[in-house]
């Protein structure tokens, strides 16, 4: 699987880089950091790699006192369109993608919230793979998208004070070839 990140952002810190309307990942903002990232070249796989996409998750994790709300609000105004080359292959609100994994399960007083069941078989298998061919470029385009006057991008996404953890990454899952000499 690949990884990229849209916010990773410790309690009561402004995230950087602050999370916009729209953002695409697999773009090589986050190169070099694996807690952020494992691609190592920007949106590309090097040499004559080639990837078949059969499956795409969005891993959600939140802590704090606002936490619920933010899984509510960040399922509901967060929407992730693959693209490769330009042409959008799969897009969809991010309830439609669900993690296949993490954390979940109560205490006594906070309940661990995940997007989906965390197990590998819930995660969004596509009907029919997509192929990125040698030297092909890709990209997942988020968007987060206000609700009338609730903005979780602004009031909760890039807050610095009075807010927990806060982690948003995608996952694209699938068959990884290269040439090998």
């Amino acid at each position: 699987m690949f990884y990229d990140t849209l916010i990773r952002a410790d309690t009561n810190t402004a995230p950087s880089p602050t999370v916009q309307s729209t953002t695409s990942l697999f773009n090589g903002t986050n190169i070099g950091l694996e807690y952020w990232t494992n691609m190592n070249i920007a949106g590309v796989f090097s040499s004559d790699e080639t990837y078949i996409i059969l499956a795409i998750r969005c891993y959600l994790f939140f802590t704090g006192n606002n936490a619920l709300l933010m899984y509510q609000q960040v399922s509901q105004q967060m929407y992730l369109s693959l693209n490769v080359g330009d042409k959008p292959q799969f897009s969809g609100p991010a309830w439609l993608f669900p993690q296949g994994g993490g954390v979940h399960g109560y205490d006594s007083a906070t309940p661990a919230m995940t997007n989906g069941v965390p197990s590998t078989e819930a995660i969004l298998k596509l009907a029919k793979p997509i192929p990125l061919p040698a030297r092909q470029s890709f990209k997942m385009t988020v968007n987060l998208h206000d609700m009338t006057t609730t903005s979780v991008r602004l009031t909760y996404l890039n807050a610095s004070t009075t807010i927990g953890l806060r982690e948003v990454k995608v996952f694209v899952d699938g068959l990884h070839t290269r040439d090998v000499l």
